[in-house]
């Protein structure tokens, strides 16, 4: 991951023109958007307005990510965009982690602005990320000053091509997709990292509140039940620490239609083992969408007194019907630290300065509330199959 090569500008403090008006000084960027980083989920398409004569339409699960160098200042991010239809005008822009959702104009080629600005002068990371299939885009700019939203007209942006290029090394915090090599279809092979495995084939310790054993991926599964069926693993004789994986089958209920914005679930959370260390929780809320938070010193439900790393993803394409293979993962050993998040083998990698120190935890909790929170049963609210636990991060099993 860290040999790709991330779009970027290399900027210089000039003044806006006078009066107002753009200069080429004032573009740091005006590229196709298939130029911008390492794209994946995008297909052409032929449009007239297009440049070149060719967009390119996302699936709901596209991404790209890039990098600029900016001085600290306001700035705008440009779209020349067209939605197909009202289902399919929706996409999400990360700078810095920080997520908005914007819709392209309805039937119609038009601009999509959105405003931003920069503390301090460095890398700052641009990921566009799909949500609704379909939904189009051609090029992409990035200017000085605050443009709001037909305020500002992608053809008013002077200059063919603005951009550069440097090594992912350069940027400090990045989250991109990725992907494993392959995607189990039969139990987990256990190995020398396997500190847990869990079948569900046979009752076992660690069902708490309402549960049954029904039908699973493999064999028999779990069913942890509303309101307060939760699975437990004590880690407190096991080897787990800075470095891991869990990873287990799940297929909530499916008149509950959890991926598809209904409700705040809970999915996991690893306890740490002492107070104000390092905890890991995954989560649902239509808000959020899936979300894997690691803290440090604080809940998540209460982030802004803790030191925290967030990976999102979105799930509203993934079936009600079927068994979804799920993985978290960690590698706080080294600096940049690690965080893996994926469905069904594909998700999000994300690497950060070192944050999380000892990541020592005492249990994990799957399918609701953590046990000692003071807040309500957030249940998953279906059955989990085939759970194995590891001591090494999933690095070694992306697809190269």
């Amino acid at each position: 991951m860290r040999g790709m090569l991330l779009a970027a500008a290399t900027t210089m403090l000039i003044p806006l023109a006078v009066f107002g008006q753009m200069t080429e000084d004032d573009v740091l960027l005006k590229i196709e958007v298939e130029s911008w980083g390492e794209p994946t989920g995008m297909s052409p398409v032929a449009h007239g307005e297009a440049s070149g004569g060719t967009a390119m339409a996302l699936s709901s699960n596209a991404s790209a990510v890039g990098g600029l160098r900016l001085q600290a200042g306001d700035y705008t991010l440009l779209f020349w965009a067209h939605a197909p239809a009202g289902n399919q005008d929706a996409f999400f822009v990360e700078i810095d982690g920080e997520r908005t959702r914007l819709k392209g104009p309805i039937g119609e080629w038009g601009t999509v602005a959105l405003p931003f600005s920069v503390d301090r002068a460095g890398p700052v990371v641009i990921a566009i990320i799909g949500q609704e299939a379909g939904m189009t885009l051609d090029r992409m700019a990035v200017v000085r000053g605050t443009h709001e939203q037909g305020s500002i007209q992608f053809a008013s942006v002077p200059g063919e091509t603005a951009g550069a290029s440097i090594a992912l090394d350069e940027i400090p915090r990045l989250a991109a997709p990725c992907s494993l090599a392959q995607v189990p279809d039969a139990p987990f092979e256990l190995d020398e990292t396997t500190v847990y495995h869990e079948t569900f084939d046979t009752p076992c310790t660690g069902a708490v509140g309402e549960h049954r054993w029904v039908a699973g991926r493999f064999g028999q599964a779990l069913a942890l039940d509303m309101p307060d069926g939760r699975f437990d693993v004590d880690l407190s004789r096991l080897e787990l620490g800075s470095k891991g994986t869990i990873e287990w089958w799940a297929k909530p209920r499916e008149a509950a239609r959890i991926w598809w914005d209904q409700g705040w679930h809970y999915f996991l959370h690893a306890e740490p083992a002492e107070e104000g260390g390092t905890q890991l929780d995954l989560a649902r809320h239509p808000m959020t969408q899936l979300r894997l938070l690691a803290t440090l010193d604080g809940e998540p439900y209460t982030i802004d007194k803790g030191t925290h790393e967030v990976i999102p993803m979105t799930t509203s394409h993934l079936s009600v019907e079927d068994w979804h293979h799920m993985l978290v993962s960690w590698d706080f050993t080294g600096d940049p630290q690690y965080l893996w998040l994926m469905i069904d083998g594909e998700g999000m990698q994300m690497f950060f300065p070192a944050t999380f120190e000892g990541a020592d935890f005492s249990r994990i909790e799957l399918c609701n509330t953590p046990s000692d929170w003071e807040i309500p049963y957030l249940p998953m609210d279906g059955a989990i199959d085939e759970l194995r636990i590891s001591n090494q991060s999933v690095a070694d099993r992306l697809a190269k």
